[in-house]
């Protein structure tokens, strides 16, 4: 089994994650015309899940710049072998996700962040939907926020598909939205796999509810009232 990166706790990475951090914003700048609301919600201290539907290559950039702390996230292990950008990865502390049995390396690592009260971006979806609809999300997510007690911020994201996209036009209108934050509690007389599941569509239906109907994919036929 391969090992999750443990780079980004040290005075490297946290130079590198405050230079980009201008430059990810100068870039949302330049490739879009974002609009964010609730900000307000955005907890500044403590372990904490974002959670987001996934539009774009560009999400993480997206929410990671804007948010006021730094932010940890999942990224696909071959942009770990890319020149510069999978030095800048690794240096920051970014966790790869590797298929199979390896991806209980990129939870352990998770959780080891979540532990140490780090922001962790995170996308249940697992895979950036073809159309602006929202997809079934795993449950991975929910195991999380159970074995850490994090707070779990929704974040809905419109628009960002068509950064930088054929046909997408000039620096296209993207909305970042941040719900309020909660932390999910195991309902009573399920069994873990179906609490599990509670949990997830539960994360899913706050994502939901910042969402025009139409972009709600998976979620647009379930009921909106959060437990």
């Amino acid at each position: 089994m391969k090992k999750a990166a443990t780079y980004g706790s040290g005075w490297l990475g946290r130079i590198i994650y405050t230079l980009l951090r201008p430059v990810a914003r100068l870039l949302i700048l330049l490739v879009c015309r974002v609009s964010v609301r609730g900000s307000e919600h955005v907890p500044l201290t403590g372990p904490l899940l974002l959670v987001s539907n996934h539009l774009s290559w560009f999400d993480p950039i997206l929410v990671a710049g804007l948010l006021p702390r730094r932010t940890w996230f999942f990224a696909k292990k071959e942009i770990f072998s890319w020149p510069i950008v999978g030095w800048l990865v690794r240096c920051t502390g970014q966790i790869p996700v590797y298929r199979g049995e390896s991806d209980r390396a990129a939870l352990g690592q998770a959780l080891a962040y979540l532990q140490e009260q780090r922001p962790l971006l995170i996308f249940p979806e697992g895979t950036v939907a073809r159309q602006e609809q929202m997809l079934q999300a795993h449950t991975g997510v929910a195991m999380l926020a159970l074995r850490t007690g994090a707070t779990v911020l929704p974040v809905a994201l419109n628009g960002s598909r068509r950064i930088l996209r054929p046909g997408g036009g000039w620096r296209p209108h993207v909305s970042v939205q941040f719900g309020e934050p909660f932390v999910p509690v195991l309902p009573a007389g399920l069994t873990r796999k179906e609490g599990l599941r509670s949990i997830t569509q539960e994360m899913m239906l706050h994502i939901a509810t910042l969402l025009p109907p139409e972009q709600r994919g998976a979620y647009r036929d379930l009921p909106l009232e959060k437990t």
